[in-house]
């Protein structure tokens, strides 16, 4: 890419309510530096250090409670979008999670009838927690 002309874009940022006017310029991958390889850290004596396990879908109970409807993320609950007796099916929107200032619709895993809403408009929940059940 030497002796080529390098391509300038100008672009404007808003970040925390501030502006800010940016140039980029494309350069060759040629010239990127290598990135190095990180090691992981040796664990301090005396501490066993532990490696996250993910559990395949297979091996996970669905059988004990398939239309419990769990938080996937820690978040607040915006707004509810059923009510228990209502029938729903695999899906339709139940309700509206904010986290981290995104809103994220969870759907119904399968058709039934809303036995159970477990949360309230403006709840706090955590990761796992249960929020409506489907029979």
């Amino acid at each position: 890419m030497k002796g080529e002309s390098r391509l300038k874009r100008r672009f404007r940022v808003t970040v925390g309510g501030k502006v800010f006017e940016v140039e980029i310029e494309e350069i060759g991958i040629e010239e990127l530096p290598a990135a190095p390889t990180p090691s992981p850290a040796p664990a301090p004596i005396g501490e066993h250090r532990t490696v996250p396990t993910v559990i395949p879908e297979s091996k996970i109970e669905k059988a004990k409670a398939p239309g419990l409807v769990r938080a996937p993320i820690p978040g607040t609950i915006v707004s509810i979008k059923c009510r228990e007796g209502d029938n729903v099916r695999a899906g339709d929107p139940l309700l509206v999670l904010e986290s981290m200032k995104m809103e994220n619709e969870i759907y119904s895993p399968v058709s039934g009838r809303v036995k159970r809403v477990y949360v309230s408009e403006g709840a706090s929940v955590n990761a796992g927690e249960a929020l409506v059940e489907i029979e």
